[in-house]
């Protein structure tokens, strides 16, 4: 039986000479076998990834009957299954929020009931705190802490009936997160006697609550500053030259898809006068109708006037048009007027709102719209090209980045997720795929490539709209059928560009995946990589290597001695049997499997501890060797 518990004079006999090639050579191998037990942002970001599928695998189907929902909206159907559709297809995407908070709770504390349960609570808590400082001065702005005039519609949601900070993904990542380190943290404490009944997981629920006000009022301070940060960032957007803009936006709006902020950042330019104002060119629009309709030509008088002027008041513009050929036009202006009205034009501010008005109008064409400056859809028109084209074909390569003995079982998964897409623009579960597991190609390549698809649409003049999303549903409705009606959005342009970039996204995902050896499944490809994975579970398990006092290791059975009290739930993944012996000492019995695995790690805690009491006693020369051991592991990459 070999016992592994070490402290100074366990090395008090050891020869250490760091000049030594021999000593060099077993420090150096105390650091490989250490890096068994160490954390890595990569497998951080992978738990990352793997909590967010649980959030994942609800998208299509929610997706999809919301898209039902819009289509039945678009053609006047019953009213009631238009509220049907629109309402349970919201339930997710209404409140992404607590979901992605009950997501990282269920991947951070192992499926514990407590933990979820305490998410929730504190989300509602988080939410419910906020909305209790907002003061609406009106429908459009509201005061909150120290901040004036916020926008309600870029800033407020509903949430559980009440108004608060649209955090979204953000929001609930950050609840969710704070729950779970909570919970780490606590789960175990004791309190004095008469209030047992308040320790451990209770104590957690019991102090949530706290937490979630004080998270609420952070967020009340720095939330507002993102999004004035955002909004003066898409003002210089909005101002840039044709295509440059579409490119800075879907390629930061891309950027900001892992983190959940795109909202903010695609808001100003949707919703607002950032993204156009018909309002501002109703002279102009006049003239471009009065064109199109063969009522003028050119280089007529009134034509040249209109197409020239800027804002002006409604009475203005009626006496201007009333001056030329003696009131020639006054009756067409009436009726313009009329139906614009009618059809609320003029209410309508930013890209997306512009582009459902215009889209399904004969008063204002989206042309129209082109021709006086707003372009009207360049923020909207290159995501289809994404979601039609480039990310279904990114699916695909990471399909084949699957061993082919493994492919059928997840083909029904990859079929969902790039029909999701292609149909209803939905991106995040072919995006959550690669995006955080493979942070280097989603950032530098896929975000800056689909900046490239929206200045080319842009530079094309392309015009398609959206009431959802960038996918086949809405190509056709608002953009085949627009076309059909007789707006002029140069549609037939979009699947040659597909074409092109399904060629340039394919082989660039090709080659990049194959020279980094991508595994979409996120299975270690090296068996040194799955005992590390095996290794980190097992101390977790443990708590950490620092709760472990002294370990036995007699072939299949171990004895552990901690310095906190073992809970000893869901044993099984790793013992046949356990036995508690007291005073925080048990023997377990190991797993046939996994014998190597627990070998590995015991060895890692002594490489652990060895390297530990070089570090404490020889703090200089550990630095050094150190130093080699990572110039040699760099000279091998």
């Amino acid at each position: 039986m070999k016992k592994n518990q070490f402290n100074n004079k366990d090395f008090d006999n050891l020869q250490i000479d760091f000049n030594s090639d021999s000593f060099k050579q077993k420090v150096f191998n105390k650091f490989e076998l250490s890096w068994y037990t160490k954390n890595s942002l990569k497998g951080f970001l992978r738990k990352v990834g793997t909590s967010f599928g649980f959030v994942i695998i609800l998208m299509p189907i929610f997706g999809i009957t919301l898209s039902i929902g819009y289509i039945l909206d678009t053609y006047k159907v019953s009213s009631t299954a238009v509220n049907v559709f629109k309402s349970i297809g919201s339930v997710l995407f209404a409140n992404i929020g607590i979901w992605f908070a009950l997501s990282i709770c269920i991947g951070f504390t192992n499926n514990k009931g407590v933990s979820v349960y305490s998410s929730i609570i504190f989300y509602i808590v988080f939410n419910i705190a906020i909305s209790a400082f907002v003061k609406n001065n009106n429908d459009i702005f509201f005061d909150i802490l120290f901040w004036k005039n916020l926008e309600s519609k870029i800033y407020l949601s509903n949430s559980f009936g009440v108004k608060t900070f649209n955090t979204g993904v953000i929001g609930g990542i950050f609840c969710g997160s704070i729950t779970a380190l909570i919970y780490n943290k606590f789960k175990d404490v004791k309190l004095i006697k008469g209030l047992e009944f308040f320790s451990k997981e209770k104590f957690v629920l019991i102090i949530v609550p706290f937490f979630a006000f004080i998270g609420s009022i952070l967020f009340m301070m720095i939330w507002p500053i993102m999004g004035y940060s955002l909004k003066y960032i898409g003002s210089l957007v909005d101002k840039s030259p044709i295509g440059l803009d579409s490119f800075i936006f879907r390629t930061i709006q891309r950027i900001l898809i892992p983190f959940g902020s795109g909202l903010l950042w695609q808001a100003p330019m949707w919703y607002t006068d950032l993204g156009g104002n018909l309002s501002n060119y109703q002279g102009q629009l006049f003239a471009e109708y009065l064109l199109r309709k063969n009522f003028v030509d050119s280089a007529s008088e009134i034509y040249q006037f209109l197409s020239n002027s800027k804002s002006m008041v409604w009475s203005n513009l009626s006496n201007i048009v009333n001056n030329f050929d003696s009131g020639k036009y006054n009756n067409i202006f009436e009726d313009w007027i009329k139906n614009t009205n009618l059809e609320k034009l003029w209410d309508l501010k930013g890209d997306q709102v512009i582009s459902v008005g215009v889209m399904n109008s004969e008063y204002i064409t989206a042309q129209d719209c082109w021709n006086c400056g707003i372009r009207v859809t360049r923020f909207l028109t290159g995501g289809f090209v994404n979601s039609i084209f480039a990310l279904p074909t990114i699916g695909i390569v990471i399909y084949l980045r699957i061993e082919k003995i493994e492919r059928t079982k997840y083909l029904g998964s990859f079929v969902t997720a790039i029909l999701t897409s292609f149909l209803l623009g939905i991106t995040e579960p072919i995006e959550f795929m690669f995006c955080y597991i493979c942070p280097f190609f989603f950032f530098a390549i896929y975000a800056p490539l689909v900046g490239f698809m929206g200045l080319t649409t842009s530079l094309l003049n392309v015009k398609i709209g959206t009431t959802f999303s960038t996918g086949l549903f809405d190509f056709v409705f608002n953009g085949i059928i627009p076309t059909i009606n007789g707006q002029k959005t140069n549609i037939w342009m979009l699947p040659i560009i597909g074409i092109v970039f399904i060629t340039i996204t394919f082989l660039i995902t090709w080659f990049y995946f194959k020279k980094i050896k991508f595994d979409p499944l996120e299975k270690a490809v090296e068996k040194k990589v799955y005992i590390k994975n095996t290794v980190l579970e097992i101390k977790n398990f443990f708590i950490s290597t620092k709760n472990i006092n002294n370990i036995y290791n007699n072939e299949n059975c171990i004895e552990v001695t901690t310095n906190k009290l073992l809970t000893n739930n869901e044993f099984d993944k790793f013992f046949d049997c356990v036995e508690v012996l007291g005073n925080k000492k048990y023997k377990y019995k190991i797993k046939n499997n996994l014998k190597e695995s627990f070998q590995i790690f015991i060895n890692a805690y002594d490489a652990n501890k060895f390297i530990n009491y070089l570090k404490l006693n020889y703090k200089v020369e550990y630095k050094k060797i150190k130093k080699e051991y990572i110039k040699k592991i760099k000279s091998k990459k």
